[in-house]
């Protein structure tokens, strides 16, 4: 669930909070269950749901700017590449960045994906491809090299 909500917030302690009350809401609700075999892919909605919330209070407070903070010392060639691809993937728009965290950090597979995202399989797979051409077009513009 932390994966699945900093898929959305990309931003660690939010993406906790949210997966937290994703829980709690889903031992609130428990009874509304119908069917206790899509239990993952109906907390992984809340938890959904819950990382959206998160993002409409920011837009209404919007009270802090969120910056990262930089690492002091030099970079390696390694370092540099981690963070381009980093920076490509939250660049994605949410339904593909969704898509990349679940399969390559979660390494969901495509039927766990399209159960936790309520889409079909040709979607996720049309999601990746997409999302995989974008990361890659970002990279060549910033000068990534493959080794």
């Amino acid at each position: 669930m932390m994966w699945l909500a900093y898929s959305i917030l990309l931003d660690r302690d939010l993406a906790e909070d949210a997966a937290q009350q994703a829980f709690v809401k889903a031992c609130e609700n428990l009874a509304d269950l119908r069917d206790v075999g899509r239990f993952g892919p109906w907390l992984a909605r809340i938890c959904r749901n819950e990382a959206h919330q998160l993002i409409r209070q920011q837009r209404r407070q919007r009270s802090y700017e969120h910056a990262e903070s930089g690492q002091a010392g030099e970079q390696t060639r390694d370092d540099r590449q981690t963070d381009l691809v980093k920076k490509a993937i939250d660049q994605l728009a949410p339904m593909y960045r969704e898509v990349v965290v679940l399969h390559y950090y979660n390494r969901m597979s495509y039927q766990e994906i399209k159960s936790v995202l309520g889409v079909a399989a040709h979607t996720v797979r049309g999601r990746l491809f997409r999302a995989r051409k974008k990361i890659e077009q970002q990279l060549k513009r910033h000068g990534f090299q493959k080794r």
